[in-house]
């Protein structure tokens, strides 16, 4: 593997992500029942937005740097931007929290996160960063193949995080949809967050229509674009498909998302759709 997340981290495509995730880990709290969070691809963990990779492709600055001080912000928000607030303690944006921070800043102690990352050098950093956390356990590896040994979770209920790099955007997606289904046999009440980059949205349209094929599925899928997306140009819109979503998850993004599409806007070209299978 040889993409690096160091280089995106903080963009608009994380910023969606990690607010949905914010949000349905929110929700898991409503019980006292512990949960478990598994990040099939965790990365390392969090970002220096200072830092070389973050320099050289300030992607952030359109991204989360449109959100840190943001006055105004829906109520939605909040969980995010407590989570981002946790890594930047000194009161400057100079840290980007990855999917495991967000994680942990909304879990609590009785719930645990299964964090899988294959890259032995982003894994090393990971574990490093996560040691001192026992709700917290580090994998170095592959994490569809995680998802096919570690469920269902002992704590019968929780959230998979499914964020594979696209390095190969068709092979990944097939193995995405492969290891969902085959999830879905095993855990079928689980919450699935399934983040993909939109270059074409017939693409991820085909996508859900294999996931779906002789299912019947609750789902909600929310789709932002800064700009007017392009299949040969640079990434401008991702789309983000949660299977078995917390019921308070649509009002919340109703709410939020035409604000937050509206910040983080590039173009007039810039929009969200959000939709919703099952009932």
């Amino acid at each position: 593997m040889n993409y690096r997340h160091a280089f995106h981290a903080g963009n608009h495509a994380d910023v969606l992500k990690h607010v949905c995730l914010a949000l349905v880990i929110d929700h898991l709290k409503h019980k006292a029942a512990p949960f478990a969070v598994m990040d099939t691809h965790a990365g390392r963990g969090g970002y220096a937005l200072d830092g070389q990779e973050a320099q050289r492709s300030p992607e952030w600055r359109a991204g989360v740097g449109r959100i840190w001080d943001w006055a105004e912000a829906p109520g939605a928000m909040a969980p995010f931007l407590d989570a981002l607030r946790g890594v930047n303690e000194s009161g400057g944006l100079h840290a980007y929290p990855g999917s495991p921070l967000i994680a942990l800043a909304g879990m609590r102690e009785q719930d645990r996160l299964i964090a899988c990352e294959l890259h032995p050098e982003e894994a090393g950093v990971l574990r490093r960063r996560l040691e001192d956390d026992p709700r917290a356990q580090v994998h170095q590896r592959n994490g569809f193949e995680a998802m096919a040994a570690l469920l269902p979770f002992t704590e019968r209920r929780g959230l998979v995080l499914i964020d594979p790099p696209y390095e190969d955007r068709d092979h990944e997606t097939i193995q995405t949809i492969r290891a969902l289904r085959t999830a879905l046999d095993r855990f079928g009440h689980g919450v699935y967050m399934w983040w993909r980059p939109v270059k074409d949205v017939r693409e991820i349209d085909m996508a859900d229509t294999e996931l779906f094929h002789g299912r019947t599925l609750k789902t909600l899928r929310v789709d932002l674009a800064v700009d007017r997306v392009d299949p040969e140009g640079r990434l401008v819109a991702s789309s983000v498909l949660i299977v078995n979503p917390p019921y308070t998850l649509a009002p919340a993004l109703a709410e939020l998302m035409p604000a937050l599409s509206q910040r983080l806007a590039a173009t007039e070209a810039a929009g969200w759709r959000m939709e919703t299978t099952g009932g």
